[in-house]
């Protein structure tokens, strides 16, 4: 019983690690940008960092149910339907060219369908995705899709 749960644990993490072994290989493929215009990364850099993040966090889940084993589950919980629900939202709003607000309608939506009740947690949650572009801009100086809240910000800073 205890290695087939563990090789059915393992599929997801291998699954996980192939898609960003293929990223990380397809990021190698990116022009370098010359050094006179490069601007805070090079292009392959970012989706190498996401896709080694993406990896450790599947082992640690990995490593998690190999000593947890979660309970066994008839069927899935209405949470997780709803939180599909919320990604298709969230890909519909960037189809929008909505990205700033796809990823606090997102945030905000995830926390209140998970229980979140809060007042100082929800206004946290809403401000985080704003922190997060005000840190990648400023640290990495990375710049995000146009958008009308991006073109404000990028015009304020």
């Amino acid at each position: 019983m205890r290695s087939t749960f563990t090789l059915r644990a393992a599929i997801p993490l291998a699954v996980v690690t192939l898609v960003a072994l293929l990223a990380i290989l397809r990021a190698f493929s990116f022009d370098e940008v010359p050094a006179i215009l490069a601007r805070g990364m090079q292009p392959a850099t970012f989706p190498q960092l996401v896709a080694g993040l993406t990896v450790a966090l599947a082992l640690i889940a990995f490593l998690q149910d190999l000593r947890h084993p979660p309970a066994p589950q008839t069927a899935l919980p209405r949470i997780y339907y709803l939180t599909l629900i919320l990604m298709a939202l969230f890909a519909a709003l960037l189809v929008l060219n909505l990205f700033l607000v796809a990823l606090i309608a997102v945030t905000l939506g995830a926390a209140l369908m998970w229980g979140e009740r809060r007042p100082l947690m929800l206004i946290i949650m809403a401000l985080a995705p704003l922190a997060a572009i005000v840190l990648f801009d400023m640290v990495f100086e990375v710049r995000f899709p146009r958008s009308p809240l991006m073109n404000l910000y990028y015009q304020w800073s």
